[in-house]
Protein backbone atom coordinates (compact mmCIF):
# COMPACT_ATOMS: atom_id res chain seq x y z
CA UNK A 1 0.00 0.00 0.00
CA UNK A 2 2.65 2.20 0.57
CA UNK A 3 4.85 1.51 -2.34
CA UNK A 4 1.95 1.84 -4.57
CA UNK A 5 -0.31 4.45 -3.20
CA UNK A 6 -1.57 5.92 -6.37
CA UNK A 7 -3.23 2.59 -7.23
CA UNK A 8 -5.94 3.10 -4.32
CA UNK A 9 -8.57 5.66 -4.19
CA UNK A 10 -8.77 8.19 -1.29
CA UNK A 11 -11.56 6.39 0.25
CA UNK A 12 -9.85 2.62 0.17
CA UNK A 13 -7.10 4.28 1.93
CA UNK A 14 -9.20 5.59 4.73
CA UNK A 15 -10.67 2.37 5.09
CA UNK A 16 -7.56 0.28 5.05
CA UNK A 17 -6.26 2.87 7.82
CA UNK A 18 -9.66 2.49 9.66
CA UNK A 19 -9.38 -1.71 10.16
CA UNK A 20 -6.09 -1.34 11.36
CA UNK A 21 -6.79 -0.64 14.57
CA UNK A 22 -5.52 -2.75 17.33
CA UNK A 23 -7.33 -3.14 20.49
CA UNK A 24 -6.04 -2.54 24.09
CA UNK A 25 -4.43 -5.56 25.87
CA UNK A 26 -5.78 -6.79 29.04
CA UNK A 27 -3.28 -5.84 31.22
CA UNK A 28 -4.65 -8.10 34.27
CA UNK A 29 -4.36 -10.99 31.99
CA UNK A 30 -0.77 -10.33 30.59
CA UNK A 31 0.10 -10.19 34.03
CA UNK A 32 -0.80 -13.40 35.15
CA UNK A 33 0.90 -15.00 31.84
CA UNK A 34 3.45 -13.44 32.55
CA UNK A 35 3.94 -14.82 36.24
CA UNK A 36 2.96 -18.03 35.12
CA UNK A 37 6.21 -18.21 32.56
CA UNK A 38 8.38 -16.76 35.33
CA UNK A 39 7.04 -19.53 37.99
CA UNK A 40 7.50 -21.94 35.66
CA UNK A 41 11.21 -20.96 35.02
CA UNK A 42 11.98 -20.63 38.46
CA UNK A 43 10.89 -24.15 39.07
CA UNK A 44 12.59 -25.49 35.96
CA UNK A 45 16.03 -23.85 37.16
CA UNK A 46 15.88 -24.96 41.15
CA UNK A 47 15.83 -28.59 39.67
CA UNK A 48 18.80 -28.05 37.75
CA UNK A 49 20.71 -26.84 41.11
CA UNK A 50 21.88 -29.86 42.17
CA UNK A 51 22.98 -30.97 38.36
CA UNK A 52 25.09 -27.83 38.00
CA UNK A 53 26.51 -28.79 41.51
CA UNK A 54 27.46 -32.15 40.63
CA UNK A 55 29.00 -30.62 37.17
CA UNK A 56 31.22 -28.51 39.48
CA UNK A 57 32.37 -30.84 41.91
CA UNK A 58 33.29 -33.31 38.83
CA UNK A 59 35.26 -30.55 36.84
CA UNK A 60 37.22 -29.58 40.65
CA UNK A 61 38.20 -33.19 41.09
CA UNK A 62 39.39 -33.62 37.43
CA UNK A 63 41.57 -30.22 37.59
CA UNK A 64 43.09 -31.71 41.60
CA UNK A 65 43.85 -34.91 39.71
CA UNK A 66 45.74 -33.14 37.06
CA UNK A 67 47.31 -30.61 39.46
CA UNK A 68 48.68 -33.46 41.31
CA UNK A 69 49.98 -35.54 38.65
CA UNK A 70 51.74 -32.44 37.38
CA UNK A 71 53.36 -31.77 40.75
CA UNK A 72 54.02 -35.47 41.19
CA UNK A 73 55.81 -36.12 38.07
CA UNK A 74 58.14 -32.60 38.47
CA UNK A 75 58.90 -33.58 42.14
CA UNK A 76 59.68 -37.00 40.66
CA UNK A 77 61.86 -35.30 37.43
CA UNK A 78 63.92 -33.07 40.83
CA UNK A 79 64.58 -36.14 42.43
CA UNK A 80 66.10 -38.00 38.78
CA UNK A 81 69.17 -35.04 38.71
CA UNK A 82 71.88 -36.67 40.38
CA UNK A 83 74.88 -34.52 40.96
CA UNK A 84 78.64 -35.92 40.41
CA UNK A 85 82.00 -34.41 40.66
CA UNK A 86 84.19 -35.17 38.12
CA UNK A 87 87.72 -34.79 38.30
CA UNK A 88 89.51 -33.56 34.95
CA UNK A 89 93.12 -33.19 34.67
CA UNK A 90 94.16 -30.20 32.35
CA UNK A 91 96.73 -31.50 30.12
CA UNK A 92 98.27 -27.76 29.45
CA UNK A 93 98.61 -26.73 32.83
CA UNK A 94 98.77 -30.76 34.54
CA UNK A 95 96.32 -29.47 36.90
CA UNK A 96 93.90 -31.31 38.37
CA UNK A 97 90.44 -30.03 38.76
CA UNK A 98 87.15 -30.32 39.33
CA UNK A 99 83.64 -30.01 37.73
CA UNK A 100 80.77 -30.47 38.96
CA UNK A 101 78.42 -32.32 36.58
CA UNK A 102 75.14 -33.04 36.70
CA UNK A 103 73.25 -36.59 34.94
CA UNK A 104 69.30 -36.12 34.11
CA UNK A 105 67.31 -38.64 33.20
CA UNK A 106 63.37 -37.27 31.67
CA UNK A 107 64.66 -33.80 31.58
CA UNK A 108 62.60 -31.61 29.10
CA UNK A 109 64.59 -29.07 27.23
CA UNK A 110 63.91 -25.32 26.60
CA UNK A 111 64.67 -22.80 24.38
CA UNK A 112 67.48 -21.29 25.81
CA UNK A 113 68.17 -16.97 24.74
CA UNK A 114 72.08 -15.67 26.30
CA UNK A 115 72.75 -12.57 26.26
CA UNK A 116 76.11 -11.26 26.99
CA UNK A 117 76.74 -14.49 29.06
CA UNK A 118 79.75 -16.35 30.27
CA UNK A 119 80.92 -18.93 28.01
CA UNK A 120 80.89 -20.95 31.46
CA UNK A 121 77.34 -20.17 32.01
CA UNK A 122 76.38 -21.72 28.97
CA UNK A 123 78.59 -24.45 29.29
CA UNK A 124 76.80 -24.98 32.50
CA UNK A 125 73.15 -25.22 31.13
CA UNK A 126 74.72 -27.33 28.06
CA UNK A 127 75.44 -29.76 31.03
CA UNK A 128 72.12 -29.52 32.52
CA UNK A 129 70.03 -30.06 28.62
CA UNK A 130 71.98 -32.61 27.19
CA UNK A 131 73.89 -34.31 30.26
CA UNK A 132 77.66 -33.65 28.63
CA UNK A 133 80.46 -32.99 30.49
CA UNK A 134 82.92 -29.70 30.14
CA UNK A 135 86.51 -29.91 30.45
CA UNK A 136 88.16 -26.02 29.99
CA UNK A 137 91.28 -26.72 28.56
CA UNK A 138 91.87 -22.89 28.46
CA UNK A 139 90.88 -20.84 31.96
CA UNK A 140 90.67 -17.56 30.27
CA UNK A 141 87.58 -18.97 27.74
CA UNK A 142 85.36 -19.05 30.92
CA UNK A 143 85.39 -15.28 31.22
CA UNK A 144 84.51 -14.88 27.23
CA UNK A 145 81.30 -13.25 27.13
CA UNK A 146 79.16 -14.66 24.20
CA UNK A 147 75.27 -13.79 22.59
CA UNK A 148 73.91 -17.48 21.34
CA UNK A 149 69.93 -18.95 21.57
CA UNK A 150 69.40 -22.33 20.51
CA UNK A 151 65.61 -24.42 20.29
CA UNK A 152 64.38 -26.88 22.48
CA UNK A 153 64.76 -29.34 19.38
CA UNK A 154 68.48 -28.47 18.70
CA UNK A 155 70.96 -31.03 18.67
CA UNK A 156 74.35 -30.76 20.71
CA UNK A 157 76.66 -30.76 17.66
CA UNK A 158 74.64 -28.07 16.15
CA UNK A 159 75.18 -25.82 18.98
CA UNK A 160 78.92 -26.65 19.52
CA UNK A 161 79.28 -25.92 15.67
CA UNK A 162 77.16 -22.65 16.66
CA UNK A 163 79.44 -21.67 19.32
CA UNK A 164 82.50 -22.72 16.97
CA UNK A 165 81.67 -19.93 14.61
CA UNK A 166 83.53 -17.82 17.07
CA UNK A 167 86.60 -16.64 17.07
CA UNK A 168 87.53 -16.35 20.54
CA UNK A 169 86.97 -19.71 21.70
CA UNK A 170 86.83 -23.66 19.69
CA UNK A 171 85.00 -26.41 21.37
CA UNK A 172 85.49 -30.30 20.63
CA UNK A 173 82.23 -32.40 21.13
CA UNK A 174 83.49 -36.33 21.61
CA UNK A 175 81.44 -38.70 23.06
CA UNK A 176 79.54 -37.50 26.06
CA UNK A 177 82.47 -34.38 26.54
CA UNK A 178 82.75 -30.92 25.64
CA UNK A 179 86.64 -29.43 25.43
CA UNK A 180 87.14 -26.10 25.29
CA UNK A 181 90.39 -24.87 23.81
Amino acid sequence: MLLNSEQYTEEQLDKMLEDSHIPAPNVDKEWQRFKTKTQAKQSKQHKNKPMQWAATLAILAALSGISYAAISHFVSAKEDTNVTTTTVVDEKENAVKSASVEEKTDTVRTAQNFNNVQLETIMNQLNKDFGVKVVFNNENARKIRLYLSWEADDKLQDIVNRINHFEKVHLTLSYETITIE
